[in-house]
């Protein structure tokens, strides 16, 4: 065989004399494991019992208003963890980021005075502590989990259900400010726009008068009426893009489709055919003006109803109930670890004894 090879080559490491002498000091080796096991377990038994209370959420529903929630990113600047998200995520990350936020973790601190109950004194520290002993997953249904740990079994529960009422009392008034800015806006454009209408309903009247002539009625009328039409969808599509604008990014997906939408409703009336009398040029804005009026004044109405709604958010598969069992210490764990780590100490000793390395050269 090549001497190189010979050199290279590793040298085994036997564990047959090491196990003969640990049992030969069987009684000894038994002793110590044993001893290390008794000692783990009356020293768990002496640490206090945390318990673990579960709740369980459904999924937010796509088509409820807080499925639009991404409109309102700039307005959850507050909740520091928004920032990791990617650009486009899911309602339900929405919920997440909401209940792993600080905000709602200081909500909940400070009701149950956390910071006195953990015997720390700042509350910095308070927040860091529950955030050890609480967790939010999302489970491969689309279920959401929010589990809490606390040496209270009743207080427990009580904590992860009050997490879930900060949720829905996020959710509840974000909507209602949303509403409450897009009613607002809303009643501007319907102040401006009853203003306009009656504008030029006045000025359709004097030309009549003027001219002493009448509406026609005839198919140029109802080419004006299908032109108003398209008129005040435009405007009102302007007035949808004010909105989204407000509190939405250029690249959104909302806003590049009402923009898409809107430069498809000008090119179509681009193509119109152009009015020959100033009295179809009237009649056509006094229709533009009371279509668009319409319109507003229904979006307001939504708006309304939007603004005062206070219907729950989350809806609750399994309310957070006290648990019968605590979820730590492990006391079977830890004691099971404890005997494995002194067996191997044994072993590190009987090797010791016999003079040989610990590990492989």
């Amino acid at each position: 065989m090549d001497p190189r090879t010979l050199q290279t080559e590793s040298p085994s490491f036997d564990l047959r004399p090491i196990l003969a002498e640990m049992w030969r000091e069987r009684r000894r080796v038994a002793a110590v494991v044993l001893g290390a096991m008794v000692l783990t377990l009356g020293i768990s038994l002496l640490l206090p019992r945390w318990y673990r209370a579960t709740a369980v959420i459904m999924p937010p529903e796509e088509s409820d208003l807080l499925s639009n929630m991404s409109m309102a990113q700039r307005a959850l600047t507050k909740f520091p963890i928004f920032g990791i998200l990617d650009e486009y995520y899911t309602p339900a990350d929405l919920f997440k980021a909401v209940l792993l936020s600080r905000t709602v973790q200081e909500e909940v601190a400070d009701k149950f005075d956390l910071q006195r109950l953990y015997h720390l004194k700042s509350r910095e520290k308070t927040i860091k502590a529950l955030k050890t002993h609480y967790g939010v997953k999302m489970q491969p249904d689309g279920t959401i989990s929010v589990s809490v740990e606390d040496p209270s079994p009743q207080r427990a529960a009580a904590m992860a259900n009050a997490f879930l009422a900060a949720l829905d009392r996020y959710n509840v008034e974000r909507r209602n400010s949303q509403a409450r800015r897009t009613r607002e806006f809303l009643e501007r454009r319907v102040a401006d726009t009853d203003s306009a209408l009656k504008a030029s309903e006045q000025a359709l009247r004097v030309y009549q008068e003027l001219h002493n002539t009448v509406a026609p009625t005839s198919a140029a009328s109802a080419d004006m009426q299908a032109a108003a039409d398209l008129m005040a969808r435009k405007i009102q599509l302007e007035v949808r893009l004010g909105v989204l604008r407000s509190y939405l990014r250029e690249d959104n997906e909302q806003v590049l489709q009402a923009r898409t939408e809107l430069e498809q409703l000008k090119s179509r009336i681009g193509g119109l055919p152009a009015l020959q009398s100033d009295l179809l040029r009237l009649m056509r804005d006094q229709k533009i003006q009371e279509q668009l009026y319409l319109l507003l004044t229904s979006e307001l109405e939504q708006a309304r109803i939007r603004e005062t709604m206070d219907t729950p958010t989350v809806q609750l598969l399994d309310a957070a109930i006290p648990p019968e069992k605590s979820s730590k210490p492990k006391r079977g764990v830890m004691t099971g670890l404890a005997g494995v780590l002194s067996f191997a100490g044994c072993g590190v000793w009987a090797a010791r004894r016999l003079g040989r390395p610990v590990s492989a050269a």
